[in-house]
């Protein structure tokens, strides 16, 4: 057997209860503006209050088949004939009996049709969130290229600064002073660049909030990242919102089985019949049943016993697909945090911009040696950030398993 089969299995029977309470724990200490923001477009996301409003009908039209048939009253009076014939009034109430009804699966399948609607309703929820949530994650990795920028450009700003001077004490070419113009016109077109990257998500977040604006200018990201790949039994506790809806459907399947068994059973009509002749009046209780000769209810319990088997069999797949979804995001938020980690204790020891900047004014290296220097600095730099990024982007999709 698969280890993931194993631990699905496994998490479904002891880890549910603690994979919501850790969940629940880490949700309750986080309260970076991102996540908060969730909050709101959770609100404010018109495909959800269109999902609410479906949720709604579809348990409204659930309850609707859970009671009895209402009765049927009849009155015919009929003329004599030839004349002298006294006229017949005849009266007939009759209430059919549903057994589906009286045993109460008919009830049983609006439960279950219920919580079918509430995991469809739970999947477009997740699959929402977790959209504005790899946005959210964009957007944080956009302010930090833009803080990153921000102090590129300054640095280039001083290093133009610095070139002129050099120039007017005639230690610098006009050649060299144009190659720190063109730094400081890259730097500012980066820069611009990463403003509209930073626009273009907050109008996709603003989208999926109804339109309304928001605001989000954090620099760190309030994921519980390390968190959610540290224990593996975590990640196979956790059930997705397509393995409820699964689970939902193989539930409809079985109330939809016991009520079709219910239909094989003949059907009742209970009443009051009358027939009222001038001077003669005849009444009394009727009982009437069906007779269930030519086997249609034998045949949709063969339909509704196939229907079940395909549920289950739907229901296997879609446990496993999650499982193997669950670590793989979990092993690729692992390695891109090492990546990150490995990334930021590099550049943390070797910090050279300031060595740099002190070479370049001492005229120890050339301009040209600095620009080079400084371009392979901000590539590590630029893809630490990245790095980081991805792992939370990972991290992201992960945790949207449980919103």
């Amino acid at each position: 057997m698969p280890p993931y089969i194993y631990i699905i299995g496994v998490g479904r029977r002891l880890g549910r209860l603690w994979l919501w309470a850790v969940l629940w724990s880490l949700s309750a200490t986080l309260h970076g503006q991102p996540l908060a923001l969730l909050d709101t477009i959770a609100r404010n996301n018109p495909t959800l209050r269109a999902s609410q409003a479906t949720l709604q009908a579809a348990e409204a039209a659930n309850r609707a088949d859970t009671r009895l048939p209402d009765p049927e009253a009849e009155v015919a009076y009929l003329i004599g004939s030839p004349s002298g014939v006294p006229g017949r009034t005849n009266v007939s109430l009759t209430q059919s009996l549903d057994w589906g009804v009286l045993t109460k699966r008919r009830r049983m399948l609006a439960e279950a049709g219920d919580r079918t609607a509430a995991a469809q309703h739970r999947e477009a929820r997740q699959q929402v969130l977790g959209e504005a949530l790899q946005q959210l994650v964009q957007l944080v990795h956009a302010n930090r290229m833009l803080s990153e920028l921000d102090s590129r450009l300054t640095l280039a700003c001083q290093v133009e600064q610095l070139c002129q001077k050099k120039l007017e004490q005639g230690a610098l070419t006009e050649l060299e002073l144009n190659k720190a113009r063109l730094n400081v016109a890259m730097a500012k077109a980066d820069r611009q660049r990463a403003c509209d990257e930073r626009e273009t998500l907050l109008a996709r977040l603003c989208a999926l909030n109804g339109g309304l604006p928001l605001h989000c200018a954090d620099t760190l990201y309030t994921l519980p990242a390390r968190e959610l790949c540290l224990a593996d039994t975590l990640l196979t506790a956790a059930r997705s919102a397509a393995v409820q809806g699964a689970e939902a459907a193989v539930s409809q399947a079985q109330a939809e089985l016991k009520l079709a068994r219910t239909q094989q059973w003949p059907t009742f009509n209970v009443g009051f019949q009358g027939e009222y002749i001038r001077q003669n009046n005849y009444s009394g209780l009727s009982l009437g049943l069906s007779l269930p000769l030519w086997g249609n209810g034998r045949a949709e319990v063969r339909r509704r016993k196939a229907e079940l088997l395909a549920t289950q069999l739907q229901l296997a797949d879609v446990q496993q697909q999650a499982g193997a979804q669950q670590m793989q995001l979990s092993q690729t938020t692992r390695r891109l945090l090492l990546v990150a980690d490995e990334l930021r204790q590099g550049l943390s020891a070797t910090s050279n911009t300031q060595l740099l900047q002190r070479a370049l004014e001492a005229g120890q290296i050339s301009l040209l040696d600095y620009l080079l220097e400084c371009s392979f600095y901000y590539s590590a730099r630029t893809a630490w950030l990245e790095a980081e990024r991805d792992a939370y982007l990972a991290a992201a999709e992960l945790y949207a398993l449980g919103l």
